[in-house]
């Protein structure tokens, strides 16, 4: 019985291993996809958080959280090991199949656990700013009723009584404006709410989306894997933790309960507000909302934002006919933004015979339509009339091809506009840019586009829009059903002969039809970006397309591009980014106008075959962390090229290093990822240690790159991040005319000295010195001091100097030399650091930070414009020189804005100067952090 008993025990505990062995190599391969789709959601959470990053990091000289670069850095190795992990599969190894599926499976847990950390990120960057929303560019408002309507709101909003306000009225009469003037009034108001959010509802009505904007707005997020009853839950707790808050849901087109978005009923117990604007009157109602209603302006009100917005004033009018203008302004029926679009399109004109032209085919557009809303696309439609140039009407239109509500990129639309021979007038790519820019402006000034927050994008009044799919709804057709959430592809039947551009651009299309093959033989452009679970495109789906010019398919699924596209032979531009499954693009030979190539952060493994032949290319970005092959000698063939984005991760890209160093000369912009140091100083030397007229050199120990090189301030930028650049290897190079320096994780610098080490010469240094503007050193766990006396000449240009999360960091600048040491540990001489273009001091979060320089050593920097000091609780000195008055007074930096400053730090802080702290106490911005 004991040996029985003995057996038993044994089969129990081999028994589960040799189960668990058997499975993982039987399922080897359903483990894989599992794998496969565990990292499709991660890597898609991974692209959601870069991009609030940036958003975040470019609005407000924020950085990312220690948490958050963690993160991105892990996410950017599992990556990777996933990769090994496929690679050792397809080698097709008998006995190692259940190895592998057990390394796959603890690989599907730590991916799961990763997503699910991200979804409890509260924020992504540390020092938010400290203002309860954000502040809007609006414009003037115009009229008496309109600044009545706005103080009744903000009387509403100041009691206690109305917690739900409805601003309705039609399309264009400024109740977009008058919120913004709302929302910025409030930023000021700052004891009666926490906080204010903006949102821009538009249609269709989607709560998932909704849910996500609000949080966004409220600097959180909402896992996306969730049902929309639980994020409502985790939203309304959100909510209630900011307490009194003002939500502000702009354009409105349907009611909903707020319960099932999870927004709190504002009441006067919990002292919330919900302000909507509407179209209808009856989505305000349905909401249940205090009703206030926004008119069209009087004649005399319409007359004077007329001749405000055209310029003119009224001693020119009898030269043009009083009557004319007033004539002109009726036609505009009262409506601001008619008014607006139709004077600043007649702006500069002074001849009879013009206004009275004008007014002619005013009337003519607005008679010829029928319905209050057609009448008001006519009196718009006259201002896309006006532009009196096909081409620049054209790039207008395309604009249309955007989601409503959407920040257009500008690059990105001018990119469009070359692609699509809009701006062919000019041979010179920079020249296209600026006429493309030029463009961009005319559009803006006569108000058929709007500039975003962002200043880098553009946006189009939904109106405005309406119009210009109104003109597009003949022949030539364009077919735009962008960012509807669509999840089923257009049928055969929409896909007209006559068509010219199709957007179907954010949607959650799965697949195309497997016989679809639509004859659009003048389809110009195909936007199919942004459709992430769109896998597999037809062989036959491009036969009948020989006209496109522009095709994107970045950000979806596909992991082969159908060879049909090997015809395209117009194409000029074909967009593949973030296409993370893409294995294989097909010969681009015959593709000879191709000018744009996309294939950053896709899964290729070889160039697509015919390359060298693309010499009209002057767009390329290539990353990809599986290819193997880059033949040389196709560099040099690309003689055009302008803008020029690399990864020299992996051996097959090292040796074109010395080919893409050799044509910085001819580029405008060059951006290179590097991950060993000898790469990056043979590229630096080929270049004769200077680049591109822009440029962006990252020295990463990661493959890719744990996050590429967004929101830079200057042209000329290098970045080390998380590499170990002093480890008995070759000393860096850096090139002479480097205007942005950025430290990142770097653990074995102890001081900028290791970078520009002594013994390069001052020679050297004194060249270096000419552009660097701008250091950062950010997580430098072992960083002791910024420099020494002796580099002092290399930062005689230097504007901003950061130092964040760096534990070690005692002092700024360090004193190497004896005899100097011993003067100033005796008081016999004042120690003077002179950084006479210094405009931002910024430390944070430095533990062991004691002081600028040693003992008395002080700063003079007279350009200085802010101090922002955190977290640096053994500060003692700021050691600042201000300036004296002719009395021997200290006065303040002549262009000094701003001190932020913890107030219990700020009044512990020793002064060299006497009254030198009650000479900066007004600059002061005391938070708490």
């Amino acid at each position: 019985m004991d040996f029985i008993g003995t057996i038993l025990a044994f089969c129990k505990c081999v028994g589960p291993p040799i189960c668990q062995y058997v499975r993982r190599h039987r399922k080897l391969s359903e483990i894989m996809r599992n794998l496969e789709r565990a990292l499709q959601e991660l890597n898609s959470k991974k692209a959601d958080i870069e991009a609030t990053l940036k958003a975040e990091c470019d609005l407000g000289n924020k950085q990312p959280s220690n948490e958050v670069n963690d993160w991105l850095e892990n996410v950017e190795r599992i990556n990777n090991e996933a990769h090994s992990i496929e690679e050792e599969v397809k080698k097709g190894k008998y006995f190692s199949r259940a190895r592998l599926g057990k390394h796959a499976e603890e690989k599907i847990q730590e991916v799961k656990e990763y997503h699910q950390k991200a979804c409890s990120f509260t924020s992504l960057v540390i020092a938010p700013p400290p203002t309860g929303g954000l502040t809007l560019t609006t414009a003037t408002l115009a009229g008496k009723k309109t600044k009545k309507v706005v103080e009744r709101i903000w009387e509403d909003l100041m009691g206690d009584k109305v917690t739900k306000i409805g601003v309705w009225g039609m399309g264009g009469i400024g109740k977009t404006t008058i919120m913004k003037e709302i929302n910025n009034r409030l930023q000021k108001e700052t004891n009666k709410f926490n906080v204010v959010i903006w949102v821009t509802v538009s249609q269709p009505l989607d709560l998932i989306k909704l849910q996500t904007e609000i949080a966004t707005a409220l600097k959180q997020s909402l896992p996306e894997n969730e049902d929309k009853v639980r994020r409502a839950g985790r939203l309304s707790e959100m909510l209630k933790a900011k307490a009194k808050f003002v939500l502000i849901l702009d354009d409105m087109w349907e009611a909903f309960p707020l319960e099932e978005v999870g927004i709190p009923e504002p009441s006067e117990e919990n002292g919330c507000k919900l302000v909507i604007t509407t179209r209808s009157l009856g989505v305000s109602r349905s909401m249940d909302c205090k009703e206030i209603g926004v008119e069209l302006l009087s004649q005399e009100e319409a007359l004077n934002l007329f001749l405000d917005k055209v310029r003119i004033s009224t001693s020119q009018i009898p030269n043009l006919d009083k009557e004319i203008i007033n004539s002109v302004v009726e036609e505009c029926d009262g409506l601001p933004l008619a008014i607006v679009t139709v004077a600043s399109c007649m702006r500069g004109v002074d001849e009879i015979h013009e206004w009275r032209n004008a007014l002619n085919e005013l009337r003519g557009l607005v008679r010829s339509r029928n319905g209050v809303n057609a009448d008001v696309l006519g009196r718009l439609e006259f201002s896309y009339h006006r532009l009196k140039d096909d081409k620049v009407q054209q790039c207008f239109l395309y604009c249309a091809l955007y989601p409503e509500d959407f920040a257009i990129p500008k690059e990105e639309l001018i990119d469009y506009w070359i692609a699509e021979g809009f701006i062919e007038e000019v041979k010179d790519v920079q020249a296209k840019y600026d006429r493309g820019h030029t463009i961009l402006n005319r559009l803006v000034n006569c108000c058929l586009l709007e500039r975003a927050e962002d200043g880098g994008c553009v946006k189009m009044h939904d109106l405005i829009r309406d119009m210009a799919l109104r003109i597009k709804s003949k022949s030539p057709l364009f077919m735009v059903k962008a960012g509807l959430r669509l999840l089923k592809f257009p049928g055969e039947q929409e896909w007209e002969e006559n068509l010219e551009r199709v957007s179907l651009m954010d949607n959650h299309i799965e697949e195309i039809p497997s016989n679809m093959s639509p004859h659009c033989k003048i389809l110009s452009t195909l936007l199919l970006q942004r459709n992430g679970y769109l896998q597999r495109i037809p062989e036959c789906f491009f036969m009948h397309m020989r006209g496109l010019k522009v095709l994107n398919l970045s950000h979806t699924n596909i992991e082969v591009l159908p060879s049909s596209v090997s015809n395209l032979t117009n194409l000029r531009s074909l967009l593949l980014r973030w296409c993370r499954r893409l294995k294989r693009v097909p010969s681009v030979a015959k593709l000879l106008a191709l000018q744009y190539l996309d294939l950053e952060r896709t899964w290729i493994e070889e160039v697509p075959e015919g390359m060298e032949m693309l010499e009209n290319l002057s767009h390329l970005y290539l990353s990809s962390p599986p290819l193997k092959k880059f033949p040389t000698g196709i560099l040099p063939r690309l003689r055009n090229l302008y803008k020029l984005k690399l990864s020299f991760g992996n051996e097959a890209l090292r040796e074109t290093v010395e080919e893409a160093a050799r044509l910085s000369d001819g580029l405008d912009s060059f951006e290179g990822h590097f991950s060993e140091l000898k790469d990056f100083n043979i590229y630096v030397k080929s270049t004769d240690g200077r680049g591109s007229k822009h440029y962006c050199l990252l020295l990463s120990a990661y493959r890719m790159g744990a996050f590429m090189i967004t929101g830079l301030e200057l042209p000329k930028s290098v970045i080390l991040n998380n590499y170990k650049i002093c480890r008995g290897e070759e000393p860096i190079v850096l090139p002479e005319d480097v205007q942005f320096l950025r430290m990142f994780e770097v653990s074995d610098v102890a001081s900028l000295n290791d970078v520009l080490p002594r013994e390069q010469g001052l020679v050297n240094i004194g060249k270096f010195s000419h552009d660097l503007k701008v250091l950062s050193f950010v997580h430098c766990h072992n960083l002791k001091n910024l420099f020494s006396l002796w580099l002092l000449p290399a930062l005689q240009n230097l504007e901003v100097l950061k130092v964040y999360g760096c534990d070690s960091i005692k002092e700024i600048i360090a004193v190497e030399d004896e005899e100097t040491e011993k003067e100033l540990a005796t008081n016999t001489i004042i120690n003077t650091v002179t950084l006479p273009r210094l405009k931002k001091l910024r430390f944070y979060f430095l533990r062991e930070f004691k002081r600028f320089c040693s003992n008395n050593g002080v700063l003079v920097c007279n350009s200085l414009q802010e101090i922002k000091v955190r977290g640096c609780p053994k500060l003692k000195r700021l050691s600042l020189s201000l300036p004296l008055l002719d009395n021997g007074q200290p006065s303040p930096p002549p262009a000094l804005e701003v001190i932020e400053i913890e107030k219990e730090l700020w009044e512990s802080l020793e002064w060299d100067q006497p009254n030198a702290k009650d000479v900066l106490n007004p600059y002061c911005k005391f938070e708490a952090f």
